[in-house]
């Protein structure tokens, strides 16, 4: 007994605690997987609410909500939905207690040892920044960071959770050079020569309109540059382009800001779905719909997510768009009190035509965009010039923009990608242009115009004896182009995997992905932005740039002083004399949220003009339906593939109506063929209401299923038939 004889304080305690607590604990799901991509710890949440009100304000999909009361509340889905924004992946970095983490990344490091590099994503032409976040030069995840003039503090899925690419065992580490008909590793020294020779050969054979270059919207501008200068300085030719190159009729500006899309008082969308091909862009203009009351027209072949807001839709199908631009600039012009062409003459208008043209002539601050859908292809031409004329018709050319999807189409293009452009998209005919770049290259530039993507293809059964392919996959977009690689005397590829058309190649360079490398992106509204190495080079794999600038230096030794750019960073100080809207740049002052080249310093035409009309494509009993084309966010491409836990999402099959659907006496998940003129797809089937009765909708990129080979002579805009396959 202690003092005073007192029980000591442990004896008092053990007399008098309760037999029972007073209290239990609430067990909670702490490893609960809200989707294939998140999960949610709920013994850490402390209900804050905000991942509820990030999808119902800016998603405008309330796919989370709050269950049960008092203490056992808890946040989850709701029943019988699935959490599938395609930004959901922003409510991870918002949660202030890390109650919900990335499944693909979570407990692989110790979040305080990551070291942080400020970087851009590349899935598509926003440009959105964000920052890699690595331990030894290896990645180990992605978040979203601020840029108030891009995306804010938003970043989608994609750009968040795709990252198996740097991984990937499927990678290409080591050179390989065709010997007795097999591709087999080889040293740079060996494959450089071997590109070198061939080509040297080629030149001296046929001369060097026999050479063609493709390079990539995927590609830094760095890389691009130098495609173009090797292929006009060295070999001497101007066959070189880019899938997105020459045959896009589009305006090569993009669009005017990314900021008109946050300040719409009204938003026109015609053949795009920035859901799909743009969410953080689609979140914004979602939120000028919802929170601010814009008005959304619509002209598009399917009903895509932004015809749930008020306004106006047209669902023309592929080959009938023009007609409807048409009426929409004649009753503008109508109600400005102006005459209307002789050429624009037609029909009394239908209601709707009327209230679409009437929001339009309203509106003080409105977004319009246009995308590739109608911008390329078969009758493309007509389509863009109709529309043109209708919002030049409205007062507003001058808010007519272009939605690149591609990561850096824009920056390709100012690079001089491009058969009849040089760098600055001057004319080959500017002989000032020639002779300031003539200067910085110490060698002529040819002036004869050159093929672009499809021509250089095309005559690889005749006048092109060799391509050197950087970044792209012809034969994987339309196996059909298997032939004319075929028949190529030399061909070389560089690509971060061994896609089918390196398969053909005589020779195969890898390269260093963007993470792996450092260079320059142009984004949709002409920002220039920093992409810094970040990660590791897997294997031997070398920056695209730097596999140019030393196969310059074998190629012509005579002429290395003009090949001396030793890094990214002096590559980007001659572009920036050698294109003149990035005159005045510097690496060093790019900084973290780029520069900007001004939209009035190219001018482009903005009048309406007459247009030569498209005939549609004939249906008949055997091709029925009209074949729709385009890109959704989860698709095959190898670069999202290549993340295994994500290449399962999405609807990667042939979407039908519910009215055809039912016709062919189909199930979800069916086989069927869809049949062009020119070949036949098997693949599965997706009953959808966002498509039209009469049309089937087969997205691009879908693996052993390339909707590039049902192309005929209509391109794209083709007519085919779907029938069950048994």
């Amino acid at each position: 007994m202690p003092a005073q004889g007192l029980p000591s304080m442990a004896q008092v305690h053990v007399r008098s605690r309760p037999l029972k607590a007073p209290y239990e604990k609430r067990h909670k799901e702490k490893d609960y997987p809200l989707s294939d991509l998140i999960v949610l710890d709920q013994e850490r949440c402390v209900l804050c609410w905000r991942c509820i009100r990030y999808l119902e304000q800016w998603e405008d999909k309330p796919q989370l909500g709050l269950f049960n009361r008092g203490s056992a509340s808890v946040v989850d889905k709701f029943p019988s939905t699935d959490l599938d924004a395609y930004t959901s992946g922003n409510i991870i970095d918002m949660c202030p207690v890390g109650a919900l983490t990335n499944r693909l990344a979570r407990f692989q490091y110790r979040p305080w040892v990551l070291t942080h590099t400020d970087s851009i994503c590349t899935q598509c032409g926003m440009g959105c920044n964000l920052r890699i976040d690595t331990r030894d030069m290896r990645l180990k995840r992605i978040v979203a960071r601020t840029n108030e003039a891009v995306n804010d503090e938003w970043l989608c899925d994609k750009g968040r959770f795709a990252t198996g690419f740097v991984t990937n065992p499927q990678r290409l580490t080591t050179p390989l050079v065709r010997k007795e008909g097999e591709l087999k590793p080889a040293s740079w020294t060996e494959a450089l020569q071997r590109v070198a020779d061939g080509l040297k050969q080629v030149v001296d054979q046929h001369g060097a309109g026999a050479v063609g270059g493709i390079g990539s919207a995927k590609l830094s501008n760095e890389a691009n540059y130098l495609l173009g200068k090797f292929m006009r300085s060295m070999i001497g030719a101007n066959n070189i382009d880019f899938r997105e190159g020459s045959a896009v009729k589009a305006d090569p500006r993009g669009i005017s800001s990314l900021q008109d899309a946050r300040d719409a008082d009204l938003v026109v969308l015609m053949g795009v779905d920035p859901s799909e091909e743009m969410p953080v862009l689609a979140n914004f203009l979602k939120r000028a719909a919802k929170r601010g009351g814009a008005p959304v027209i619509i002209v598009h072949p399917r009903r895509i997510e932004m015809t749930k807001y008020p306004g106006v839709s047209f669902h023309p199908a592929p080959g009938e768009e023009p007609p409807i631009f048409d009426a929409l600039t004649r009753v503008t012009l109508q109600a400005r009190g102006e005459a209307i062409p002789s050429w624009l003459q037609g029909e009394n208008e239908e209601d709707a035509v009327k209230r679409a043209a009437d929001l339009l002539l309203n509106a003080e601050k409105p977004f319009i965009i246009y995308g590739a859908d109608y911008a390329w292809g078969y009758g493309s031409q007509a389509i863009v010039q109709s529309l043109t004329n209708w919002i030049a018709a409205s007062g507003h050319g001058d808010r007519l923009g272009f939605l690149q999807t591609q990561a850096n189409a824009v920056g390709a293009a100012d690079m001089g990608l491009l058969p009849d452009q040089l760098p600055g998209h001057r004319s080959l005919q500017d002989a000032d242009a020639r002779a300031q770049l003539e200067a910085l290259w110490q060698a002529d530039v040819p002036v004869q115009p050159g093929l672009g993507y499809s021509g250089m293809i095309a005559s690889a059964l005749g006048r092109i004896k060799a391509l050197y392919i950087m970044g792209a996959d012809p034969v994987g977009e339309k196996p059909a182009f298997t032939e004319a690689m075929d028949a190529l005397d030399f061909l070389v590829v560089q690509d971060l995997f061994l896609t089918p058309t390196a398969q053909l190649a005589d020779v195969v360079l890898p390269a260093a992905s963007y993470v792996e490398s450092s260079g320059t992106f142009t984004n949709i509204e002409r920002r220039v932005q920093l992409a810094p190495q970040a990660v590791q080079t897997v294997g031997d794999a070398l920056p695209d740039w730097m596999i140019l600038m030393h196969l310059a230096r074998r190629y012509a030794p005579e002429k290395a002083n003009a090949w001396r750019t030793s890094s990214a960073k002096a590559i980007f100080e001659e572009i920036t004399n050698a294109v003149p809207q990035y005159a005045g740049f510097a690496w060093d002052s790019l900084g973290d949220a780029g520069r900007q080249w001004d939209w009035q310093a190219l001018s482009v035409s903005r009048e309406m003009a007459p247009y030569e009309a498209a005939e549609p494509a004939p249906t008949d009993k055997t091709f029925d339906m009209r074949l729709i084309t385009g890109s959704l966010l989860w698709d095959d491409g190898n670069v999202f593939a290549a993340t295994a836990e994500m290449s399962r999402l999405g609807q990667k099959a042939a979407w039908l109506s519910a009215d055809d659907f039912d016709a062919l006496g189909l199930f979800e998940g069916d086989l069927v063929a869809v049949r062009s003129r020119s070949a036949t797809l098997t693949l599965p089937v997706h009953r959808s209401a966002a498509v039209q009765k009469g049309s089937v909708f087969v997205p691009f990129s879908l693996d052993n299923a390339p909707v590039g080979e049902l192309f005929d002579e209509y391109g794209q805009r083709t007519t085919v038939s779907v029938y069950k396959i048994t």
